[in-house]
């Protein structure tokens, strides 16, 4: 669930605020801005058997302090916007079109922008130049009036023309962020509509250089669809579930831009020979002459990310075996270059079975556990999508037995607020089953978008959907802040650092609340507060 501003007003200072504030990444520190932590979770395997073994590799980018506008990376962008008939309802098109116009005014000469907008018919209403001429772009975005029928496809391919006529003229000192924005209220019902047929479209885009983020609006549109077309295009998904967040949202993304450390982020994975398979968890992988390719979204500064990879090994006799090696590769925005890290994966085989319990990574554990954890969640999800109501109470009810006897062992806070988490969406679950069916479906609906997000984005190894605590740091602790601001617990400064003066509002609020006092904002907290 996405939380913005309580109303345009508000949210266009929120806007101002964020993009201000995030106006450049600083020089990153020398031999690039992006280096992967790597660990293993069976360090030493046994000997003479065949061996799962799975590898974390964690991202952070460094945080950059406040720089020159002039400093930030350019962008190349393209503003699709849906104007179709059922915009009309709760003033959609409006709030639109108070962030479409914040958009054009967080802009420089030095950006680029088109505007696309579709219903059944698509129309270039500006096409991509340097944004010179903000007050004509804002008269036609206020021109705009709820029409037709949803040509999504034929919207997207026209940002992503847009955005790319302009690529093949960058060059070594003028490299450009290039992002297509999409918005959607509905379903594709005009155009192309196969979801296959349009993630090729979208592997073409990306494969051309143009990202897509991907925005769904309200309780309509399919979000499995706009997830993978955030997920093969490159860029981010939000599920935008009131039309007055649209403009904090479009703000976030715009921050997001604007902090831009890394592009173009691949990683390689080069087995060896005894590696028989390679799984990767969260992201698309392709595999081509033995080499395993993972295409990963661009990186901001201040970002945490992972990916977990699992290779079933055969061991063979005691002593080293080299697993293969890792190779990054991206480009560092701020210094301009090309960077290159390759690390080698390797084991350890051993006759001890002792030596082999004792090695064991706990952290990894935790992640692998996490992992299988979001993808039994995942398919209690689809039970409910498909009317199962009581076979997925049953799987969230029995994943969290499962997990709980697991979190005996581990004793990791994770662990326990996932178990939290599923025990909240269980009586979530209940709640729909027992709702009159015209309720149930706007709930089931409505359940299932906030579900979906938070998993696609624990796929990322980004978690703070249901966890946040002290040293967490992004826009999900910016949400608790502004939340625990409007509650009357917190009166420090909305940053997004989760530091001890907001663990201390978290228990105050917790102990006025009834919840369990211990800071951490879990998902019994988060729920109270409206943010799960």
């Amino acid at each position: 669930m996405i939380h913005g501003m309580k109303a345009a007003s508000g949210a266009a200072l929120m806007f101002v605020a964020l993009v201000s504030s995030a106006a450049s990444a600083a020089v990153p520190p020398e031999g690039g801005v992006l280096s992967p932590e790597i660990e293993i979770d069976s360090p030493v395997i046994s000997a003479d058997s065949d061996a799962a073994v799975y590898v974390l590799v964690r991202f952070a980018v460094p945080e950059t302090g406040p720089a020159a506008e002039a400093d930030r990376p350019s962008l190349n962008l393209a503003l699709v916007l849906d104007r179709s008939g059922s915009m009309e309802s709760k003033g959609k098109l409006e709030y639109l079109k108070t962030a479409a116009k914040m958009v054009v005014d967080s802009l420089t000469p030095g950006d680029r922008l088109a505007i696309v907008e579709y219903d059944d018919r698509v129309t270039v209403m500006w096409p991509s130049s340097p944004v010179e001429a903000k007050s004509m772009m804002k008269r036609l975005i206020d021109g705009l009036h709820p029409r037709g029928a949803t040509d999504l496809s034929g919207g997207m391919v026209r940002g992503v023309e847009e955005v790319q006529r302009y690529l093949r003229e960058e060059r070594v000192g003028q490299e450009r962020v290039s992002r297509v924005l999409l918005l959607s209220d509905g379903l594709a019902n005009r155009g192309v509509t196969d979801p296959r047929a349009i993630r090729r479209l979208v592997r073409e885009a990306r494969h051309g250089g143009a990202r897509i983020t991907a925005l769904g609006l309200g309780l309509d549109y399919n979000e499995d669809l706009m997830q993978d077309i955030a997920r093969y295009g490159g860029g981010n998904y939000y599920y935008i579930e009131n039309p007055r967040q649209m403009a904090g949202i479009f703000g976030r993304e715009m921050r997001m831009l604007f902090r831009t450390a890394a592009r173009d982020v691949t990683l390689h994975f080069e087995p060896g020979k005894a590696v028989r398979s390679v799984e990767v968890f969260g992201y698309e992988a392709e595999t081509a002459i033995g080499e395993t390719v993972v295409r990963l979204e661009d990186f901001y500064a201040g970002e945490e990310r992972s990916l977990l990879l699992r290779l079933d090994v055969a061991a063979g006799d005691p002593g080293a075996l080299g697993l293969g090696s890792l190779r990054l590769d991206y480009l560092d925005v701020a210094a301009e270059q090309r960077q290159t890290v390759t690390s080698p994966l390797s084991v350890r085989v051993s006759s001890n079975g002792a030596e082999v319990d004792e090695a064991r990574n706990g952290e990894v554990e935790v992640e692998v556990a996490l992992v299988e954890a979001e993808r039994r969640h995942a398919e209690a999800v689809q039970l409910l999508q498909s009317g199962q109501h009581d076979a997925a109470r049953q799987q969230l009810q029995t994943l969290a037995e499962d997990l709980e006897r697991q979190n005996d062992r581990l004793n990791d806070p994770r662990l326990a607020a996932k178990v939290e988490a599923l025990e909240v969406e269980q009586k979530d679950v209940a709640e729909i089953a027992a709702a009159p069916p015209a309720a149930a479906m706007d709930l089931a609906s409505g359940f299932m978008k906030s579900s979906k997000q938070r998993l696609y984005q624990a796929g990322k190894g980004q978690r703070g959907g249901y966890l946040l605590r002290e040293g967490d740091a992004g826009f999900e602790v910016e949400d608790l802040q502004q939340a625990l601001t409007r509650s009357g617990h917190y009166a420090g400064p909305v940053d997004g650092d989760f530091g001890p003066e907001l663990r201390r509002a978290v228990e105050a609020y917790q102990k006025e609340n009834g919840l369990a006092i211990d800071g951490v904002a879990g998902p019994a907290t988060l729920r109270q507060l409206g943010l799960y």
